[in-house]
């Protein structure tokens, strides 16, 4: 299983949406607590994908830095999590992944020829 990775668009699908997702959890009903970053790693592990980041402003939309094997397992794993009601979701495959996060050892990928994978 391969893992690939992915950047995927995310708009609500109304005002509402937006509102009962970008609500402070503490003044949802009923109140839970604001997630570190280290319990939202984990609540982000999904059955089928992953979400290693997120990226919200004020936009009508927003970004996520997802791991899948393809891209129906994001779809899949949004649904599992009941968000597709809520959300609209544009998924982007990412053949080139470079970051200062990992700082790891990766090597740069490039197309094997042209400048199309």
């Amino acid at each position: 299983m391969v893992q690939k990775h992915f950047i995927c668009t995310h708009t609500f699908s109304s005002e509402n949406s937006r509102s009962l997702f970008l609500t402070p959890p503490e003044n949802r009903i009923p109140p839970t607590q604001r997630l570190n970053e280290k319990s939202w790693t984990k609540a982000s592990k999904g059955k089928y994908a992953t979400c290693l980041q997120t990226w919200v402003g004020n936009d009508d939309f927003f970004f996520c830095h997802w791991i899948a094997e393809d891209e129906d397992k994001i779809y899949k794993q949004i649904e599992s999590w009941k968000l597709n009601d809520i959300l609209n979701t544009l998924i982007h495959p990412i053949n080139r992944f470079m970051s200062a996060y990992r700082n790891s050892d990766e090597i740069e990928q490039f197309p094997e020829s042209g400048d199309k994978w």
